[in-house]
């Protein structure tokens, strides 16, 4: 009977919620790194980039597709020229590759190659993974327009044991593309087509082509980067460096001969991986490289640009950027807006595992532009910092709290005192365990008068069930924090970190609350339905927050922000990545202009839609979607460990309206993913299964 009452109470509450729309901008807000300003500064970066140059549409330039550590293919297209590039983001998921899954759960690392295998005038795609097996996909569209069809995940049973990266090329010069393929051991194995250039029949010639051992970690580019009329090869390897083997022979008698394990003194971190493109329509070659952050992470970067400015015959090669694409710090990144030189608008910062990185709004409060400053911000050290700038003593200006990360030992948090001014900040740690306590692996801090008495209260968020409220009993000028709870309003971590912010969202008075979701797939927000003296938090249904979908993205959401970055009034979001990288969402609730979906979605997968109803479900959930060409489809359901768990139905479906049923009576409550395949398309819903 209390239950029933409590729900009356709270029942006009819920339903005055409304959705809250937000669309991601990709390069809306400039960022300027080392001189360079990366076409997609907010497409949330990469881990083991491995980039790839293919001119897909036909359209005559050069179009960008980047495999990484996930198994996934980003595509950007060229919306500029041949000689004057610009690169968007069309999707992170290309032709809904994702290398991986339940059949094999070890085969990220896509490393995707574009040839005319069959000579049919239009480009194929292939891949290697992390545990060496080699796909590839036919183009069955036309040379503007692509379509690829999975035709084996191991090619003619190509597997060399280990992580494969490979380059097409006709090596003995006769007319058909010939394969060499580097190995997680350092070595290049060597396949010769015996076929034709509309057949392929790929032969091992060899593990050990030209008694190569780069390490480990291979990565080979065939180019002929003195225009001799014969192919040259470059090799990648696990430490950042780049090998070169110049051919002193011909174009059908290859004769490959050391000349530098690391060429042109380049060092790109860890997992080098070149690829070379006239990006520029220049006449030369151009050296692109991607990579993974060194253990130091001394530098941010998605992929390095060299540009050639030499000659076709001899190249000279100089840095132009080490973030080409996106803007890109590292992995698990947080962040903190803060206006720190009190110039009126909001700066940047960005954490890269122990220290903080420092982007200046050199733009204004209604229209940023952010420049890279500094990569140790005044020398602030934590281990794996998650910044959170306050006024903790009401001075006019701002500290800092730090939660930390350690293993095996206890975090805790750092808090450093500014004994500057609001313009010329001076940062001294005051304490490195703040508020002692039992805290497990990470700390995530965030401030906020909760209690609307004035001042600010203290919430601690950590990697092991604890979401941990302190009052603060002092004052604005001389806080104390008190233990009151380490399960506020009932909120529970679920053994995982989980970054949050509190922000008015609904604009009425008091604070709400937004978390990243238990699995780093979406955000999550409690609206506030008591007062600003006494909140109550009630958990949102999925969608309220309308224009987040990470899971398609592959951005897992790791520290984030809420600023009103455009001086609208509401609260937009910033947020990091795993991947450390940045993403940026508008917040466009009411804005009518706003009608399109985000760039991220503008892909054809997005076509493909699914309603669950009713949704929680008790036992029993009709799934529908429409089907608008003819295809092969499934209808399955997966349960948080990615076990199938119901095949709803399966096989050739002509276009029309769906509608199938599930009695979820014999599984247990909790949360479900059912997925919707039709062709090369997917799409996941979540779904709530109450009992």
């Amino acid at each position: 009977m209390r239950r029933i009452a409590w729900l009356i109470l709270l029942l006009p509450a819920l339903l005055r919620a409304q959705e809250f729309r937000f669309q991601q901008e990709l390069d809306s807000i400039p960022v300027v790194i080392s001189g360079w300003q990366p076409f997609q500064p907010w497409a949330g970066g990469d881990m083991e980039t491995v980039p790839s140059f293919c001119d897909i549409d036909a359209d005559g330039d050069f179009d960008i597709f980047v495999g990484n550590i996930g198994g996934r293919v980003s595509f950007y297209e060229n919306s500029g020229t041949v000689m004057d590039p610009y690169f968007q983001l069309v999707t992170s998921l290309y032709a809904g590759i994702e290398l991986g899954g339940p059949s094999h759960p070890f085969a990220g690392r896509s490393s995707p190659e574009f040839r005319d295998i069959d000579s049919d005038g239009d480009y194929d795609l292939f891949s290697g993974d992390g545990i060496g097996l080699l796909h590839y996909w036919q183009n069955v569209g036309t040379p503007s327009n692509a379509a690829f069809q999975l035709i084996s995940d191991t090619l003619q049973g190509i597997d060399v044991t280990g992580y494969s990266k490979m380059s097409f090329a006709d090596l003995d010069a006769d007319g058909d593309m010939d394969i060499l393929i580097g190995t997680y051991q350092g070595d290049i194995w060597h396949y010769q087509n015996t076929g034709s250039a509309t057949v392929f029949d790929f032969v091992l010639q060899t593990t050990q082509f030209n008694g190569i051992d780069v390490g480990s970690n291979a990565s080979p580019a065939l180019i002929d980067i003195d225009q001799d009329n014969d192919l040259d090869l470059f090799i990648g390897e696990r430490y950042g460096q780049i090998w070169y083997y110049r051919n002193d022979g011909d174009s059908a008698n290859y004769n490959f001969t050391y000349v530098t394990n690391f060429f042109d003194s380049i060092d790109v971190g860890d997992y080098a991986s070149p690829e070379f493109a006239d990006i520029d329509g220049d006449g030369d070659y151009d050296l692109f490289v991607g990579r993974e952050p060194d253990a130091s992470l001394a530098g941010p970067g998605d992929i390095f640009f060299y540009e050639n400015i030499g000659t076709p015959q001899e190249a000279q090669f100089q840095l132009n950027a080490t973030n080409y694409l996106s803007l890109d710090e590292g992995d698990l990144a947080m962040l903190d807006l803060i206006d720190i030189d009190a110039d009126g608008d909001q700066d940047l910062f960005i954490t890269a595992r122990d220290s903080l990185r420092f982007y200046r709004n050199m733009g204004s409060a209604q229209s940023p532009s952010f420049v890279r400053e500094i990569a140790g911000y005044q020398g602030i050290y934590a281990n794996d910092p998650s910044p959170f700038f306050c006024d903790i003593d009401a001075d006019s200006d701002y500290d800092l709290f730090c939660g930390s990360g350690a293993i095996p030992g206890p975090p805790g948090l750092y808090l450093f005192l500014n004994q500057g001014t609001p313009r010329n900040p001076n940062f001294v740690l005051y304490s490195d365990n703040y508020v002692p306590g039992s805290f497990f692996v990470y700390i995530i801090p965030a401030l906020a008068d909760i209690d609307g008495d004035g001042d600010l209260d203290l919430f601690i968020c950590d990697q092991e069930n604890i979401f941990a409220y302190y009052e603060n009993q002092g004052t604005a000028q001389w806080p104390n924090f008190v233990l009151q709870n380490s399960n506020w309003q009932g909120i529970n971590p679920g053994g995982l970190q989980r970054p949050f912010r509190f922000w008015d969202i609904d604009e009425d008075g008091d604070l709400d609350l937004l978390i990243n979701e238990r699995y780093y797939t979406t955000i999550q927000l409690y609206l506030n339905v008591g007062t600003p003296t006494n909140p109550q938090m009630v958990l949102q249904p999925t969608g309220v927050l309308a224009g987040f979908d990470f899971a398609v993205s592959g951005n897992a959401p790791f520290g984030f922000d809420i600023v009103d970055i455009d001086g609208d009034g509401d609260g937009d979001y910033f947020g990091g990545t795993g991947a450390g990288g940045a993403t940026f969402f508008r917040n466009v609730t009411g804005d009518t202009s706003a009608v399109g979906p985000p760039p991220i979605q503008r892909h054809p997968r997005a076509g493909l839609q699914i309603s669950l109803g009713p949704n929680p479900a008790n036992p029993f959930v009709v799934a529908s979607f429409e089907l608008r060409v003819a295809s092969n489809m499934s209808l399955e359901v997966y349960d948080l460990l990615g076990r199938k768990v119901a095949e709803l139905a399966s096989g050739f479906h002509l276009p029309g309206e769906y509608r199938y049923l599930w009695d979820a009576g014999n599984r247990a409550a909790g949360m479900y993913f059912v997925r919707l395949r039709a062709g090369e398309e997917k799409r996941f819903e979540k779904l709530v299964l109450l009992k």
